[in-house]
C-alpha cells in the first residue's frame, strides 16, 4: 500500500520502483497473449502508465500485483478489440535461450498457447508466467474461481494434445 501511495503522490523513487517491480511480469503476460515482441512492450508500457494514472482507485482489497495485472488485462482486451492482425511471433522472444532444443521447445509452446484461444490462454499465462493464484486470476479476469480452475485444466489438456505429450 505504501508503494501505491508513493506513486499516487508522484514520488519519483516510488514511481521508478513501481515500474521496476511490475514491468517484467506484465511484459511476459502480454508477450504470451500477443505473439509480438513489439506489441507486448507497447502494451506493457501502456498498462503501467494506465495503472499509474489510476493508482488512486487502488483500494488495497487485493494485492497491488493483482490490481496491476487487472489493469493490464483491460488494456489488452481494449487493444485486441481494435487491433489489426499481426505477423506471428518471431524467434526474437527465444533468442536468449542457450540451445536449439530450448529455442524449439519455447517456440512450440508459444505457438500452442496462441492456438488454444484467449479465454484459456489468459488464466494459464497469469498462473504459469505471472505466478498468480487462482483467486488473483479470478479477480483479474472477473470470473469465478471455479471457472479459472476449469479453464486451467482445459488449457493444459489442449496444450498436451497440441504438443503431443501424453496426459499423465
Amino acid at each position: 500500500m505504501e508503494l501505491a501511495r508513493g506513486v499516487a503522490c508522484n514520488d519519483d523513487a516510488c514511481v521508478a520502483a513501481f515500474f521496476r517491480a511490475y514491468h517484467a511480469g506484465v511484459y511476459r503476460y502480454m508477450l504470451c497473449l500477443t505473439d509480438s515482441v513489439e506489441d507486448a512492450e507497447d502494451l506493457a508500457q501502456d498498462s503501467l502508465l494506465q495503472a499509474k494514472a489510476h493508482i488512486r482507485s487502488y483500494r488495497g482489497e487485493s494485492g497491488l500485483k493483482t490490481w496491476v495485472h487487472r489493469v493490464a488485462y483491460h488494456t489488452f482486451t481494449h487493444w485486441s478489440r481494435r487491433r489489426k492482425p499481426r505477423a506471428p511471433l518471431t524467434s526474437d522472444l527465444v533468442l536468449h535461450e542457450k540451445s536449439f532444443g530450448e529455442i524449439d521447445a519455447a517456440q512450440s509452446l508459444l505457438k500452442a498457447i496462441s492456438q488454444i484461444g484467449s479465454a484459456l490462454a489468459q488464466p494459464l499465462v497469469l498462473q504459469e508466467i505471472s505466478d498468480l493464484s487462482v483467486e488473483e486470476i479470478a479477480r483479474i479476469l472477473d470470473i469465478p474461481e471455479g471457472t479459472v480452475k476449469s479453464r486451467l485444466f482445459t488449457a493444459r489438456q489442449r496444450l498436451r494434445h497440441l504438443l503431443g505429450e501424453s496426459s499423465c
